[in-house]
């Protein structure tokens, strides 16, 4: 991904709210979304709300075509939890 742009509050604010909590909860509990997480984050405090966005964007784009194609979800393979040493 090679977006450098700025977060932007444009859309739907109840969308956007809750595809960040749907992100959190997916960090917590879901290897694909903690390793994008981590991936973005890296390793910095400072970056977890982009790092969170970022994985929230993931899922829509993933949920779009998910419905755009009729297909159920499937874990994406080779992206492993990536630690940040702690």
């Amino acid at each position: 991904m090679t977006g450098k742009g700025h977060i932007s509050r444009a859309g739907n604010r109840l969308l956007r709210e809750l595809l960040v909590e749907i992100a959190w909860l997916g960090v917590r509990h879901d290897t694909w979304m903690r390793g994008v997480y981590e991936e973005v984050r890296r390793g910095s405090d400072k970056r977890k709300k982009i790092a969170i966005v970022a994985v929230a964007r993931r899922l829509l784009v993933k949920l779009w075509a998910m419905l755009r194609d009729g297909t159920p979800w499937k874990e994406p393979a080779g992206r492993p939890v990536v630690s940040a040493g702690g």
